[in-house]
């Protein structure tokens, strides 16, 4: 299955920003309103908006947690992910699975031509590989003629 098929699914599809210089508790705010794990981090005051890095609950959490952290002042671009590694809406999702477990990665933004199309996370590829596989049980129990309920025999 390739990736785009995945995003398609997907719930949500408006992407979550937050400008560079942004607070770490703004951040933090932001996560929560927004119900998102993660947010893309965008240059502030850029027309159309550039991309600039990745921000994620994990990296919230971490920055707060260090002894000398300030949320009120330190910024999201001292804790974002600034060399992101991106995927294509053409790669394929156990692919791009292999590639987010190898490099400890929860959130992954996926690129069509120069623009990102959206952000893919664990989740989303679990889920959608799930929902196939219910898809392949049911079409192999209808053809087997065997129920796949949870029967005692």
């Amino acid at each position: 299955m390739k990736l785009k098929k995945v995003l398609e699914e997907k719930r949500e599809k408006k992407l979550s920003l937050i400008e560079s210089g942004a607070t770490v508790r703004d951040a933090a705010k932001k996560l929560i309103s927004m119900d998102s794990g993660y947010l893309m981090v965008v240059e502030k005051g850029a027309e159309p908006p550039r991309f600039v890095g990745i921000i994620t609950q994990s990296d919230v959490v971490r920055a707060v947690s260090m002894n000398t952290s300030k949320p009120d002042t330190d910024t999201v671009d001292d804790f974002m992910t600034r060399q992101m590694i991106v995927a294509s809406g053409e790669d394929d999702v156990e692919y791009v699975m292999n590639v987010m477990v190898r490099h400890h990665i929860s959130f992954l933004p996926v690129i069509e031509g120069k623009a990102i199309s959206g952000v893919i996370s664990k989740a989303d590829i679990l889920e959608s590989l799930n929902v196939e596989q219910d898809i392949v049980l049911h079409w192999l129990s209808d053809y087997s003629g065997v129920s796949c309920k949870n029967e005692v025999y």
